[in-house]
């Protein structure tokens, strides 16, 4: 243990400024939280706005993403017990990180399906309790037992800040990028792709009203008149 956080030294209170190894688990803790709450936040609204989820099948992708928490969590504080809680920290981000991959590559292939995203959901679940079981374990490691105590304080703190700033920027990135795909694929005409049949409906120029509206007793004889306007005409 370094002189830093050895609280038998003389005239030393124990820091965690100091502690490199306690900065590095906390960023990368915080990190992980905010890509996780992005990740929560953006696939929901992806369903919705690209494979038009009803609100049952938005609410089981969201049932599939709490389900590993609890259905593994004394599973994982086992496994890391037994095994290297590093590695498993590791595997657990490995493993999201792959399963979060798969989307944008499905979507390039067109070949992006709500039972992938809740696939991707439950997966994403696991390898975070995974990831948390091994990083709360691991931290009596990393520092002195006085310092435990304000390690746990100083990491609920940054967790909270973390999550709710991943939370904003995911909302924030999907009023930026997913409204804006969206609205680019709805808004061109069906009409305009080579070999479509011709819409029905005649296009209506504008400051006319359309066939058959607008036509009171007064305008009658103004739709009579209009070249543009067919169904007054007749």
């Amino acid at each position: 243990m370094t002189a830093c956080t050895d609280p038998s030294s003389p005239g030393a209170r124990p820091s965690l400024r100091r502690h490199r190894d306690f900065r590095r688990y906390l960023t990368g803790q915080a990190a992980g939280v905010t890509g996780s709450s992005i990740s929560a936040m953006v696939i929901p609204v992806l369903a919705v706005l690209e494979l038009d989820a009803t609100t049952a099948e938005v609410a089981w992708l969201t049932f599939l993403g709490q389900l590993p928490p609890a259905l593994l969590a004394l599973h994982a504080g086992a496994l890391a017990d037994r095994h290297s809680k590093r590695k498993q920290m590791i595997t657990g981000d490995l493993v999201s990180a792959a399963a979060l991959a798969s989307i944008p590559a499905a979507a390039a292939l067109d070949r992006l399906s709500l039972a992938q995203l809740m696939v991707v959901a439950a997966v994403q679940g696991a390898a975070g309790v995974l990831h948390d079981a091994a990083a709360i374990s691991i931290l009596p490691s990393l520092v002195d037992r006085s310092l435990i105590q304000r390690s746990n304080s100083r990491i609920g703190g940054l967790f909270a800040v973390a999550a709710t700033a991943g939370s904003n920027l995911g909302a924030a990135l999907t009023a930026l990028l997913g409204p804006a795909r969206h609205s680019s694929e709805t808004s061109s005409p069906t009409s305009s792709a080579p070999g479509a049949p011709p819409s029905s409906r005649p296009p209506t120029a504008p400051g006319h009203p359309r066939s058959g509206a607008g036509c009171t007793p007064r305008s009658v004889r103004a739709c009579a008149t209009s070249t543009t306007t067919t169904g007054c005409a007749r």
